[in-house]
């Protein structure tokens, strides 16, 4: 025992003696990570999510997939954190094999479809059915964040409207990761009907 405590003395005295040997820099600069992600910058994304599908909507109504879909993956390069890997993305209007969206091209598929291997309608492209209207209205209502550093999560509905009047809401949950250059990702996103009982 007393032999160890020795042998950790010693340690401690070489390591000490090689730090005043080498010296430690007068003015160090660490590096910080990026602050707090706040309830105004989860806001702020939730409102640029919903300006970006109408915008996807408009630019379908105006100019079909060669324009529409060019600017999906433009929103999804943008918002999403597919760059870190996988997405955790279920999509409403998703089921079977491809429920669950962990890729970029899954991703651009739901927002505008035209890929064969998932049969998507293209939720951006505006409402369901034959008759098919473009959203001009994208309302979140967050009843949840919670901020943990440089991630948040948000919990809530998010309102939709159509130039035909038709409006629609769904459950949605949205996990965020501040980059490297401050901006928020998605990297959870979570959609779903409210249940309308048994």
């Amino acid at each position: 025992m007393i032999n160890s405590r020795i042998r950790i003395g010693l340690t401690s005295a070489t390591f000490f003696a090689s730090m005043a040997i080498a010296g430690v820099p007068a003015k160090a600069q660490p590096a910080l990570m990026v602050e707090t992600v706040t309830v105004s910058d989860v806001k702020a994304a939730q409102n640029a999510w919903c300006d970006a599908l109408v915008a996807i909507s408009k630019a379908h109504n105006e100019g079909g997939l060669a324009k529409s879909k060019p600017l999906a993956g433009d929103v999804i390069d943008a918002a999403y954190g597919y760059q870190f890997g996988a997405v955790a993305f279920k999509p409403t209007w998703a089921n079977g094999d491809t429920t669950f969206r962990p890729t970029r091209n899954g991703a651009v598929s739901y927002f505008v479809g035209d890929d064969p291997a998932f049969s998507d309608s293209g939720f951006a492209i505006g409402s369901p059915g034959a008759n098919r209207s473009p959203w001009v209205k994208c309302v979140p209502e967050i009843f949840v964040i919670q901020n943990f550093g440089n991630t948040a999560n948000a919990m809530g509905w998010v309102h939709f409207e159509a130039a035909d009047g038709t409006k629609s809401k769904v459950d949605k949950t949205f996990g965020y990761v501040r980059d490297d250059n401050g901006a928020l990702r998605i990297v959870v996103h979570h959609s779903s009907s409210p249940f309308t009982g048994y």
